[in-house]
């Protein structure tokens, strides 16, 4: 009994730890995406806790013991059985699916009044953002990343892009989207708390896609308003 005490709690570590490998979600989208991914991995360890188990017991149950060599009783069906392992998957995938269009409708809803409202285009191999409302442009590149100040709260980003298939991704989000040529995609995020996001494209895109990385400061309302009016036009350092 000792002995397996270690291996429960080892277990029940690794399930931990498990659980928790998303980052942070720093949005409130983020945060249905984290409960959903929680809900998944819960209703997974338990299925296989229980197939486990059944294994288990039925390799020890039904073992070849010394001396017994007459077989168990045979059967070729049994309809409540069935009926039980066809239901329980069932149900399953359609609490699963329940929850996931859920989620996806809660992520995808579109603020009428954004507080901010950022146009991201994506090109080889950067970023060019610009704000509604404001003449600031911040582009970044390879050699110098985008820097980009927004506020706590809702912030609508309108995606395109120039030449290939990109993806735009911050990991503290937990969310991404392609941002395709020729198509206009839209994002809504809720920053809940102040803070710095990195992003990167998540869409190999050529040479240089592993430095199309650029960096989202959330800040008060007030500070992003002042940021805006104090540095009109390009902004190349962000």
């Amino acid at each position: 009994m000792t002995a397996r005490r270690p291996r429960l709690l080892t277990a029940a570590w690794v399930l931990a730890s498990l659980a928790s490998c998303t980052p942070q979600a720093a949005t409130g989208e983020g945060r249905a995406v984290s409960d959903l991914y929680g809900i998944f991995f819960w209703v997974a360890a338990v299925v296989f806790v229980v197939t486990a188990g059944l294994i288990g017991w039925s390799i020890i149950r039904y073992r070849e013991r010394p001396g017994d060599n007459d077989l168990p009783r045979q059967f070729h069906q049994n309809l409540k059985l069935e009926i039980v392992w066809f239901a329980i998957p069932q149900i399953i995938v359609i609490v699963l699916f329940v929850f996931t269009a859920y989620t996806l409708g809660e992520i995808n809803e579109q603020e009428d009044d954004p507080d901010a409202t950022v146009r991201v285009t994506a090109f080889q191999w950067g970023w060019r953002f610009a704000f509604d409302g404001s003449d600031k442009i911040v582009e970044g590149t390879p050699q110098n990343r985008a820097e980009v100040l927004l506020p706590t709260g809702d912030v609508a980003f309108i995606l395109e892009s120039t030449d290939v298939v990109h993806s735009f991704y911050v990991p503290r989000f937990l969310m991404k989207r392609d941002v395709v040529p020729g198509r206009e995609t839209r994002i809504d995020v809720s920053i809940e708390e102040p803070g710095n996001y990195s992003g990167v494209c998540a869409e190999f895109c050529g040479l240089l896609h592993d430095q199309m990385t650029f960096t989202l400061e959330a800040v008060a309302p007030e500070d992003f308003e002042a940021w805006l009016q104090t540095t009109e036009g390009s902004d190349d350092d962000g």
